[in-house]
C-alpha cells in the first residue's frame, strides 16, 4: 500500500512537471515564500531592537502563564512536516497554490506587524518563565512580531488549501485550535491575535483563490486527464475480454 502511494506520487509529479505553467508557477511560489520569510526574518529583527508598551487583555488579565514550551516549539514544526508531506504526496497539483498563499500571508503578516508597535501581553512567558537567549530557538523566537499569530494561521491556512482528506484537514483545524490556545496559555499572543488569524487567513486565501484559480482548475484536470487513476481505469477498458 504504502509503494502504491509512491508511485501514484510520483507519476502525479512526472505528469504535472511536463506542464510549463505548472513548472513556472512551482518556481515563482517558491520564489514568493523564500523572499517573504527574509522579509519576516528583517521586520521581525527590526522589531525587537525596540521596546513598546503592552496593553490589557480581557482574556489574558485573567489566567496565569502556562509552560507550555514544547508545544509551541514542536507543534507548528510537526503541523508543518505533515503539510509539506501530504502536499508532496496527496495533492501535488495544490503545491504551488499552496506555497504563492503562504507567500501572501506571510507578505501581509510583515505588513501587520509593522504597522501594528505593541510590546508582548503581560505575563510574556519567555520573559518570566524560561530563558532562551543563546539556543537555536533565539533565532527565531520574536516578542514584538504579535499580529497575527502564525501559529494559528499556519495550519488554518492548511485546513483551507487542502480539500481531498477530510482526516487531514481536521488535523490541521484542530493543530490551529490548539496552537492558538497554547500562545494564549503562554501569553506569548494577545487574543485579538489568535482571533483575527482566522479570519485574516480566509480572506487571504480568498483573495489569492480569486488570482490564481484558473490555474488551480488547470492542474487539476491535467491529473484528471492523466493521473494514476485515469491510467488505471484505461488499462481496464482496455484489457481483453477473454
Amino acid at each position: 500500500m504504502i509503494k502504491d502511494y509512491f508511485s501514484k506520487a510520483l507519476h502525479h509529479w512526472k505528469v504535472l512537471l511536463k506542464d510549463r505553467a505548472f513548472v513556472w508557477s512551482l518556481i515563482i511560489g517558491f520564489l514568493m515564500i523564500g523572499g517573504a520569510i527574509v522579509a519576516g526574518s528583517i521586520v521581525s529583527v527590526y522589531l525587537d531592537a525596540n521596546t513598546y508598551v503592552s496593553v490589557g487583555d480581557a482574556i489574558l488579565d485573567n489566567i496565569p502563564t502556562y509552560d507550555l514550551t514544547y508545544l509551541f516549539y514542536w507543534g507548528p514544526l510537526i503541523l508543518i512536516t505533515m503539510m509539506v508531506l501530504y502536499g508532496m504526496l496527496f495533492e501535488p497539483e495544490a503545491v504551488p497554490f499552496a506555497l504563492k498563499t503562504y507567500g501572501l500571508l506571510i507578505i501581509i503578516r510583515c505588513g501587520f506587524i509593522v504597522l501594528t508597535h505593541i510590546g508582548p501581553p503581560f505575563g510574556y512567558f519567555f520573559t518570566y518563565g524560561f530563558n532562551y537567549n543563546g539556543d537555536f530557538w533565539s533565532n527565531i523566537v520574536f516578542k514584538n512580531d504579535l499580529f497575527f499569530s502564525a501559529h494559528t494561521a499556519i495550519p488554518f491556512l492548511a485546513f483551507l488549501l487542502f480539500r481531498k482528506s477530510n482526516l487531514f484537514r481536521g488535523l490541521m483545524l484542530v493543530g490551529s485550535i490548539v496552537m492558538g490556545i497554547t500562545v494564549l496559555l503562554m501569553h506569548v499572543h494577545y487574543s485579538i491575535d489568535v482571533f483575527g488569524a482566522f479570519f485574516i487567513t480566509y480572506g487571504i486565501y480568498a483573495f489569492s483563490n480569486e488570482i490564481f484559480n484558473k490555474l488551480n482548475l488547470r492542474f487539476k484536470q491535467k491529473l484528471e486527464l492523466y493521473g494514476w487513476e485515469a491510467i488505471k481505469q484505461r488499462i481496464k477498458i482496455n484489457k481483453p475480454k477473454i
